[in-house]
């Protein structure tokens, strides 16, 4: 395997990892929201 090809394959899979993370971000956000919200209520007072 050449070095150009090491690098393509890389960047193929850390692209997919970054899809992946975005999906899974978009998921959790509304989920996590609620946690989000009352801690910073908290941190209000």
């Amino acid at each position: 395997m050449t070095p150009k090809d090491r690098i393509v394959l890389y960047g193929r899979l850390s692209f997919i990892l970054a899809a992946f993370a975005m999906l899974g971000g978009v998921v959790a956000e509304p989920l996590l929201r609620p946690l989000w919200s009352a801690q910073l209520t908290v941190a209000q007072r």
